[in-house]
């Protein structure tokens, strides 16, 4: 049904002569803790995650700098710039690299790296000082805590003493995890696919809970609590919650909006785009939505899938901007629907039914309440009544 759908990453990259590619050989071994330009982003950036970013005419000498560092094989701090917590030092970022740009534009591409903890800023330079923070895999520690004369003993062995020797539960950690990360598996396989998912897996634990973090329907603020995390073991566990939803309602009016089988499902099911102002959003395709309006006419003017003209939809109950419909009369599927994820609250079947018995118990105690109050008038009334007669 989706096969139709061709996506621009970005509207303003396209092949043509002004498009600049970058290649960055350098190693972050060699830099240790340095200072980079730093830029704040719309948007929570992993490790191996591809982030657009459109920049103003008064940014350009931000763009500019950026752009320097990228020729000469440096980096760029991102950090979310809407997140309270990056307001003060020190904070968790991400070290990218950029890896296309049209200057005539102010438009690139990056790629994030590496997580880091921004320790100081610079401001009239626009520059940070970053310290890299180490990918852990808890299970990974072990060799740390095998004496030496046991290194060669089989696996089991050396998790066994290793846990008799520090207490630490190497089985049971690797256990979880290992149950965790099939679990995940199995919920990203309905949404991306097999191959996608396998092919995530191969790359290692670390990789796996960036890409899981990427895939999951969450908003900003939850994003960067995974950013944070300081394991890839606990990644995936605060992650794996999120991969279970069922249902999306407006995020200021609780409205349904939309339910889990009408997620289209496509490699690339969470989608990073920016706009002609510059601002990053996170979207979901969707084949079915409902209690929505239109707010705009359609259009193709910086359309993220061509041949599709897109309309600004919102909430029909309190009109919040929840994404936008596309539609094209030579493409197949027809119609289809991009949720931004800052609209949208996610929720599982669990969660949506606790809300409907507290709804339903809230309305049961109003309506008990307007009876009360309509007994206390029908006696006040009868009050009233035999107190005329007295008189």
């Amino acid at each position: 049904m989706s096969q139709g759908i061709n996506r621009r990453f970005d509207y303003a990259l396209q092949e043509n002569e002004n498009r600049e590619n970058y290649e960055n050989v350098a190693k972050l071994t060699e830099y240790g803790t340095n200072w980079f330009p730093i830029c704040g982003v719309s948007a929570v950036c992993f490790p191996e995650q591809q982030v657009p970013m459109k920049f103003n005419e008064d940014e350009r000498e931000v763009y500019d700098r950026i752009i320097e560092s990228a020729r000469a094989n440096g980096f760029v701090v991102l950090f979310p710039s809407d997140i309270r917590e990056c307001r003060s030092l020190p904070y968790v970022a991400t070290l990218s690299k950029v890896v296309q740009a049209n200057s005539q534009i102010l438009s690139m591409e990056l790629m994030g790296v590496h997580r880091c903890k921004v320790l100081e800023h610079n401001l009239q330079n626009g520059e940070a000082l970053v310290q890299l923070l180490p990918e852990v895999e808890i299970p990974s520690l072990l060799s740390n805590h095998v004496p030496r004369y046991a290194k060669n003993y089989p696996i089991t062995e050396q998790r066994s003493l290793a846990s008799r020797l520090t207490g630490y539960p190497f089985d049971s950690i690797r256990d979880v995890t290992n149950n965790l990360i099939e679990q995940c598996c199995y919920e990203l396989r309905e949404m991306v696919g097999e191959s996608a998912v396998n092919q995530a897996k191969a790359k290692g634990l670390a990789s796996f809970s960036y890409y899981v973090s990427q895939k999951i329907f969450s908003n900003r603020k939850t994003e960067y609590s995974l950013l944070k995390e300081d394991s890839a073991n606990t990644r995936i566990a605060a992650a794996l919650k999120y991969c279970k939803i069922s249902i999306g309602k407006c995020a200021r009016c609780n409205t349904r909006i939309f339910r889990n089988q009408h997620i289209m499902r496509l490699s690339e099911q969470t989608m990073t785009h920016v706009n002609a102002h510059g601002f990053v959003h996170r979207i979901t395709l969707l084949s079915e939505i409902k209690n929505y309006g239109r707010a705009s006419l359609p259009s193709y003017e910086y359309t993220w899938f061509p041949d599709y003209a897109w309309m600004i939809i919102q909430c029909i109950r309190c009109h919040q901007h929840i994404g936008w419909e596309y539609i094209s009369m030579t493409r197949a599927p027809h119609r289809f629907y991009g949720i931004q994820r800052e609209g949208i609250r996610f929720q599982n079947d669990e969660e949506d039914e606790e809300e409907i018995d507290e709804e339903d118990h809230r309305n049961n105690q109003e309506q008990i309440e307007e009876s009360d109050d309509h007994v206390d008038e029908e006696e006040n009334v009868d009050s009233d009544s035999a107190q005329s007669l007295d008189d």
